[in-house]
C-alpha cells in the first residue's frame, strides 16, 4: 500500500520550490518516499515531480527491494560481485540514460545532512559525500543542481496516518525490549548483559510483529548512581559493572522496525528502592505526564518544557535537570524538529511526533529519566506504545 499524502504533500513542495527531480541516497530519505528502507545504503531514488519514480538497487538486494517499494520502476546493477562495474560507473550509467529521457531544469539533492539515520546494516553503511556530488554534476551538467536537506527535514516533520501506524509498530516492539529490562535487572547481572537482553528480546519478538519485516534494537544500559548520574549525555556506555542490591539500572534504548523509529527509556531498581530513590522517581514521573498531558496543537514546544520543568524546579532539583525536555524523531532516532526546549518558539502541529524525557542527574543518588514517544494529534496527544512506569517489581505486582 502506498503512503499518497506523503507523495502528495512532496510533490507539492517541489511545485512551489519548482523543483522538476530530486535524486536521493540516504537511507531514511528513500524510506520516505518509497516504502523500501535500504539494506545498506546502496539504492538510488529518483522522485520526479510528475511520473513514475525510479528505484536504483544493488541487485543482491532485489527480493527485499520488492517485498516493500511502492509503485517504481526499478533498474537493478550488479553489486558485490565478480565482473561488477564500480559501483560509481553503474550508478552513472543507469542515471544517464534517466537525464536523456527528460528535460529537467532543477534537481535536488541532498548535502548538508549532518546526522543520517543508518540503513538495515548499521555496522557499515554507504552515505553520500563529494564522490555523489561530483557524480550528480558530471551527469545532469545541463541541470541546476539544488540542496534540498532543509525541505526534506520539514516535510517530515508532519507525520502521515500511515507512517504513524508505523511509528505505532516500532513504539510496540520496544516494549519487549523494555519488559526484558525490567524481568531482568536484578542483583549480580551486569549492565552489559541487561543490554544484551534486551536487544535480544526486541529482534526476537520483534520481527514478524504486525508484518515487520526488519528489526533492530540498541540499547544502553547505565548501572548505579555513577554510571546514571551522567546518563544525561547522548548516549549511555553498557559496561560490566553488575547491580548491587538498592542500585538504579537506566536504559535507553533505540528500536528500529523496517527504517521507522522508536525511543524509550526506563528505571529500575535492584531490590527495595530507597525513600529518595522513590521520591526522586516520582518527580521525574509526574514531570513526564505533565509534559504529555501539555502536548497539543498550537502550543509551543517551551510550553511543554516548562511543564516538565516546572515540576521538577518545585522540588528543589531544577539544576539536576540539564538538558531539553524532547526531541523530534520518526524517520532517525533523534529528528531535528520538533524541539521541547526552554527557548523553542515553535508550534507544534497534528502529525508531529516528539519524545518526552525529562530526568534528573546527581552523583548522590543517580540519574532518573523516563521517555515516551508522543504524537499529536487532533484533539491532544497519543503515546506511542504506552508501558508502564514502575521503579521497582513490588510495584509492578501492586498495580496488576
Amino acid at each position: 500500500m502506498e503512503n499518497e499524502e506523503r507523495l502528495n504533500r512532496m510533490r507539492q513542495a517541489m511545485e512551489r520550490e519548482n523543483l522538476d527531480a530530486m535524486v536521493l541516497c540516504l537511507p531514511e530519505n528513500v524510506l520516505l518516499l518509497s516504502g523500501y528502507w535500504p539494506m545498506i545504503g546502496a539504492s538510488v531514488l529518483v522522485f520526479p515531480q510528475d511520473g513514475t519514480p525510479t528505484c536504483i538497487n544493488a541487485h543482491c538486494y532485489e527480493a527485499e527491494a520488492n517485498l516493500s517499494l511502492w509503485k517504481a520502476d526499478v533498474l537493478n546493477y550488479r553489486y558485490g560481485v565478480l565482473l561488477a562495474v564500480e559501483r560509481t560507473e553503474a550508478l552513472r550509467q543507469i542515471l544517464l540514460g534517466i537525464n536523456q529521457a527528460h528535460s529537467w531544469r532543477r534537481i535536488g539533492y541532498e548535502e548538508r545532512f549532518q546526522t543520517v539515520a543508518p540503513s538495515w546494516n548499521a555496522a557499515e553503511f554507504l552515505i553520500p559525500g563529494a564522490q555523489t556530488r561530483e557524480l550528480l554534476s558530471s551527469v545532469f551538467e545541463r541541470s541546476q543542481l539544488v540542496d534540498v536537506s532543509a525541505l526534506l527535514e520539514t516535510q517530515r516533520l508532519r507525520k502521515t496516518p500511515f507512517e504513524a501506524e508505523k511509528l505505532r509498530i516500532a513504539s510496540e516492539i520496544s516494549c519487549f525490549g523494555l519488559a526484558a529490562f525490567e524481568r531482568s535487572a536484578r542483583a549480580g547481572t551486569s549492565g552489559v548483559v541487561l543490554a544484551a537482553e534486551v536487544e535480544r528480546e526486541v529482534m526476537a519478538r520483534g520481527t514478524g510483529y504486525k508484518g515487520a519485516l526488519r528489526v533492530r534494537a540498541f540499547a544502553q544500559v547505565a548501572v548505579g548512581a555513577e554510571e546514571s548520574a551522567v546518563g544525561y549525555r547522548p548516549n549511555e556506555i553498557s559496561t560490566t559493572r553488575k547491580l548491587h542490591n538498592g542500585d538504579v539500572a537506566l536504559l535507553e534504548l533505540g528500536v528500529v522496525a523496517d527504517g521507522y523509529w522508536a525511543d524509550r527509556t526506563r528505571l529500575r531498581v535492584a531490590g527495595t528502592p530507597s525513600e529518595e530513590q522513590s521520591r526522586i522517581f516520582e518527580i521525574v514521573r509526574q514531570a513526564q505526564q505533565s509534559a504529555v498531558a501539555r502536548i497539543r496543537q498550537g502550543v509551543t514546544g517551551a510550553q511543554v518544557d516548562e511543564a516538565a520543568r516546572s515540576v521538577i524546579r518545585a522540588a528543589g532539583l531544577g539544576d539536576c535537570f540539564p538538558h531539553i525536555t524532547g526531541h523530534g524523531l520518526g524517520f532517525r532516532y533523534h529528528e531535528s524538529a520538533p524541539i521541547l526546549s526552554p527557548d523553542s518558539s515553535q508550534t507544534l502541529e497534528e502529525g508531529m511526533l516528539t519524545s518526552v524525557e525529562p530526568g534528573v542527574y546527581e552523583p548522590r543518588f543517580g540519574g532518573f529519566r523516563l521517555e515516551d514517544d508522543v504524537l499529536v494529534t487532533r484533539t491532544g496527544a497519543e503515546v506511542l506504545g504506552p508501558f508502564p512506569m514502575a521503579l521497582a517489581e513490588q510495584v509492578v505486582k501492586a498495580e496488576s
